[in-house]
């Protein structure tokens, strides 16, 4: 029976201190049988083979050992898409959505905006953005390999025009490589090394890359603004994601690296969640 298995993994995963373990099931019941799993389930439409509780055991082993239930089933929704996630690179979170939706407002009033994400990872920002705005060229900078094999595929599912490349963020070179941009965002790694000290065991699984910020976290705020300020245009924009403790921080940097407008947004629960600043005329 379905239902009894499906009562098995709920308690396994209850049992193993998955915090939201019925949301947890759900989704690997949907990836083996379909998302309309609950009303087939009710209506006695659906039967289960060794096959699928092979699978669905094996899922629940990954889960147990503490491997993110993203990178078990492949991929994850973020804004209005989905996105191929796996081992090496940043799963995409609900927060970064403020990200996309100030990034989207700074520059929705511009015919043909020229943005530029960095630290893309999976690209999940760089992609919403160029399909929000289908006029915007739209380029993304990765540097590590598995992030930018993820970066590439999520490039060639949602058939985007949004140009990769395999660079440095934190390197001169990589910035000279480009001009009069009407937008920069990134977000950055900003875990300070007490947080990565006290990581869900999930999130270690996460490449410390995308994570580490410096001993502070700010480490990344303090260099990209002065690296890629010859790359703005005069009034263009720098967006970053922002830890919640770290909005005034941020905000005073791009401050004394000479942006002007500098202001911090809140996410959707309140929280301080993306600093924004512009590049002053002729500055």
């Amino acid at each position: 029976m379905v239902s009894s298995l499906y009562n098995e993994i709920l308690s396994a995963l209850e049992s193993g201190g998955i915090e939201d373990a019925t949301f947890e099931a759900d989704v690997m019941f949907e990836e083996v049988f379909g998302r309309d799993f609950k009303l087939k389930l009710m209506t006695g439409q659906l039967e289960r083979t060794e096959t699928e509780a092979e699978k669905l055991n094996e899922m629940l082993r990954r889960r147990l050992s503490g491997e993110p239930l993203q990178y078990i089933v492949g991929r994850w929704d973020f804004y209005r898409g989905e996105f191929s996630v796996g081992e090496g690179v940043l799963i995409p979170r609900q927060d970064t959505e403020t990200l996309v939706e100030t990034a989207f407002k700074l520059v929705k009033d511009i015919k043909a905006p020229k943005i530029l994400d960095l630290c893309s990872g999976t690209g999940c920002i760089a992609i919403t953005l160029s399909e929000l705005l289908p006029k915007a060229e739209v380029h993304a900078v990765e540097l590590y390999d598995d992030a930018y094999s993820y970066l590439e595929k999520n490039i060639a599912e949602h058939h985007s025009p949004v140009i990769p490349h395999k660079l440095d963020a934190l390197s001169e070179e990589s910035a000279e490589l480009f001009q009069n941009l009407d937008l920069i965002t990134c977000n950055p790694p900003y875990l300070t090394g007490e947080d990565m000290l006290e990581l869900q065991e999930e999130v270690k699984h996460e490449p410390e890359t995308a994570l580490f910020g410096g001993a502070d976290g700010l480490d990344f705020y303090r260099a990209i603004p002065t690296l890629w300020k010859k790359s703005l245009r005069e009034g263009g924009y720098i967006a970053f994601e922002i830890g919640a403790t770290q909005g005034e921080a941020v905000k005073a940097i791009l401050e004394t690296s000479g942006y002007a407008d500098a202001r911090v947004i809140k996410d959707f629960c309140g929280k301080d969640r993306v600093a924004v600043a512009k590049k002053l005329l002729k500055s």
